[in-house]
């Protein structure tokens, strides 16, 4: 797995354990599972830049900025030891975080777009007149 992809699933993994820091859920197994997850991804980013995208993403985990600077970091850091990232790719795997990223970019009007992913899908039903040419 491409490590921007892998960055952003250990992030989308982690986050819920770091909005629940402190709190009841994150006594839980998946509470658990997030901890080793983070513990690891906080091992790995060591550098100065590092260090702040982990302490800004436990600070305040909501905040869009913070998870794009770790994910970012986390990305670079993967990039930099494919090791550590085959690694961290089996621990998530072991903890049965989703694998999976989809993007889709639509320019245009006019436009419907759907993605399923897995064993899901995706139905569309337009009922309205194509567009006149003038």
């Amino acid at each position: 797995m491409d490590p921007a992809t892998l960055a952003a699933a250990a992030v989308s993994f982690v986050a819920p354990y770091l909005l629940s820091l402190g709190k009841e859920a994150a006594k839980s197994a998946a509470g658990e599972s997030g901890k080793s997850v983070w513990a690891w991804i906080k091992g790995k980013l060591s550098s100065e830049a590092g260090e702040e995208a982990t302490k800004d993403a436990e600070a305040a985990p909501k905040e869009p900025e913070n998870m794009q600077a770790l994910q970012a970091a986390l990305t670079k850091a993967l990039k930099a030891d494919p090791d550590a990232a085959k690694a961290l790719e089996e621990m998530l795997q072991k903890h049965g975080a989703p694998m999976s990223s989809q993007t889709m970019n639509i320019v245009g009007d006019g436009n419907i777009g759907g993605q399923a992913d897995r064993q899901s899908s995706v139905t569309i039903n337009v009922d309205r007149p194509p567009p006149s040419r003038s």
